[in-house]
């Protein structure tokens, strides 16, 4: 039974300089990522079979990317901590960056995991961050020995990652939606 999850990298967002001293955690799209929002909502529900849920990161820029989607479907975007960032990382690595990769990917996958269980056979999309993203595609890629060079992922890109049961048997990037 195929699940399809298509992971959404959030659309652009005002800048961290210009959002300093406020939680990151709240830091929204600008008008220009709302036009990429506007834009996935338009090209997301022609790319595949029907969507059947819509998955996000608590944090603003990820769940205002899909609220277009959200309004076009009349459905309710599911948060899900285990695609957001953190800002205290609970695993101490001296500063190593591989560290916090591994422990984003690694929360990440048992996101994926969960809902190829509870969603099997169906299409979902999850939006999460630049950080995130590589991270997790890169642990299903050599996981499931997929052959995909670059999992870089540009604001307003995705990957759409089809399983197999919870094998993940195609990994392929689709840039930004004009």
């Amino acid at each position: 039974m195929k699940t399809t999850i298509e992971l959404v990298r959030h659309a652009k967002a005002h800048s961290r300089d210009r959002w300093w001293g406020r939680p990151d955690r709240e830091r929204p799209l600008t008008d220009a990522g709302m036009d990429q929002a506007r834009a996935l909502a338009q090209v997301l529900p022609g790319a595949g079979d029907p969507i059947a849920t819509l998955f996000s990161s608590p944090w603003v820029r990820c769940t205002q990317t899909l609220e277009p989607l959200a309004d076009a479907m009349g459905v309710a975007v599911v948060d899900s901590d285990n695609l957001g960032e953190v800002i205290n990382l609970p695993v101490h690595d001296g500063g190593d960056a591989w560290v916090t990769s591994a422990w984003l990917g690694g929360r990440a996958l048992a996101f994926v995991d969960q809902v190829v269980e509870a969603h099997a056979g169906t299409r979902v999309v999850a939006c999460s961050h630049g950080d995130v993203i590589p991270a997790l595609v890169a642990l299903v890629v050599g996981r499931d020995d997929l052959d995909l060079a670059d999992v870089r992922c540009p604001k307003g890109g995705r990957f759409t990652l089809t399983f197999e049961g919870r094998r993940c048997t195609a990994a392929v990037h689709h840039p930004p939606p004009d």
